[in-house]
């Protein structure tokens, strides 16, 4: 269990022209039933490795983690799809979010600065 609750801050590509995402738009691009944001481009969502990922998950889904790799374990296994690519913190994810425009991740919301566009809040 984390020791503080973050407020997390859902971002993208600040291009791309979504204004905001319902946290059941972002569900179905993390857990990979959906593959476009909701104006046709594909989007490449990124998980964290950090305890930040059980987090949003719990928050996004009300499910645990271990329920969510579970989840991605049955998918995988009959290739329907792969999971987020996971990346190690909230730099790398600003980092790649800023590089693709496709991309959409996860970061603690005091983490946003003016080179990405936030499409949701998850509060505590």
């Amino acid at each position: 269990m984390p020791l503080a609750q973050a407020e997390l801050a859902v971002i993208a590509h600040i291009n791309n022209n979504i204004d905001s995402l319902t946290a059941q738009q972002v569900q179905d691009i993390f857990m990979g039933r959906v593959r476009t944001f909701p104006n046709g481009k594909f989007a490449l969502p990124m998980d964290q490795s950090s305890s930040l990922r059980a987090e949003f998950y719990e928050k996004l889904t009300g499910r645990p983690v271990e329920q969510i790799n579970a989840y991605w374990a049955r998918i995988m296994f009959t290739g329907q799809a792969s999971p987020p690519q996971q990346l190690p913190d909230d730099k790398a994810v600003m980092q790649t979010v800023r590089e693709n425009e496709g991309a959409i991740g996860y970061i603690d919301k005091t983490r946003v600065d003016k080179t990405v566009r936030v499409l949701l809040l998850l509060n505590r």
